[in-house]
């Protein structure tokens, strides 16, 4: 649909849930794409469905708060495909707990993933695009990062600066040629969300959602794929919810 034929197209955390579907999807529009992720086994299996579609794609196995790391991963595939296009900043983990039962460590450790290694990345990629004079960033925020939500001070706190960091450098990059959004999604059927909350809480999510379901990752995708083409061509330093209507 969008014709990506051309592009080049780092995700990280795209080993499962948004980060793969996102992959995927990038990969059928024609784009090559880097396959960042710390776990080789499920990069793997991604960089090898992509390649049996006869789409090219590259694992890249690092940790998104190394930043000397990030900058060579990039090189690399840099050096196979060519300057990078798209980037997608999609990596996260999430240590819940309230305020009073998590260290200062936590607090770090989140905001390495969540925030530097969105930085990393920017910093890394963005790079080739001012060459260029073109690219495309979307960062994944969540819509927790506008609510808030009890126990996840670290994550939340860490997604919402994803979307002061997205509205600065829209303003930035914009005479530049490079534009750069921010999704938040809501409930999504990942295998992090089947693992960490249980049918109940998933259950009191979806009857307050008004569309009464859960997110399939192929949705988010289908809204990154959006925000990365030319059709969003005049969209800058938005925040887009992929919610199904939760948080409005």
């Amino acid at each position: 649909m969008y014709g990506f034929e051309t592009k080049n197209a780092l995700v990280t955390g795209a080993g499962q849930g948004i980060g793969e579907a996102t992959a995927l999807r990038l990969a059928r529009e024609g784009a090559a794409v880097g396959i960042f992720d710390r776990n080789r086994e499920t990069a793997s299996r991604v960089v090898d469905t992509i390649r049996q579609s006869g789409a090219r794609a590259i694992g890249l196995i690092g940790d998104v708060s190394d930043t000397h790391e990030v900058k060579s991963l990039v090189e690399e595939f840099e050096r196979n495909f060519g300057p990078i296009d798209f980037l997608v900043n999609n990596a996260g983990f999430d240590r819940p707990g309230g305020i009073f039962k998590l260290a200062p460590d936590d607090f770090r450790a989140v905001w390495e993933v969540h925030f530097l290694g969105t930085v990393n990345f920017i910093m890394a990629c963005s790079g080739s695009m001012l060459v260029s004079g073109k690219g495309s960033i979307v960062n994944v925020s969540s819509i927790y990062g506008k609510v808030g939500c009890k126990g996840e001070s670290a994550y939340v706190s860490a997604k919402s600066a994803m979307v002061g960091l997205t509205k600065s450098l829209a303003r930035e990059f914009g005479t530049k040629g490079i534009r750069i959004n921010a999704i938040m999604p809501g409930l999504t059927d990942t295998p992090t969300i089947r693992t960490m909350m249980s049918p109940a809480i998933q259950d009191l999510f979806i009857k307050e959602t008004p569309l009464a379901r859960m997110a399939q990752p192929s949705e988010i995708a289908s809204v990154i794929a959006f925000l990365l083409s030319d059709e969003a061509s005049y969209i800058t330093g938005s925040v887009l919810e992929v919610t199904g209507g939760w948080g409005m």
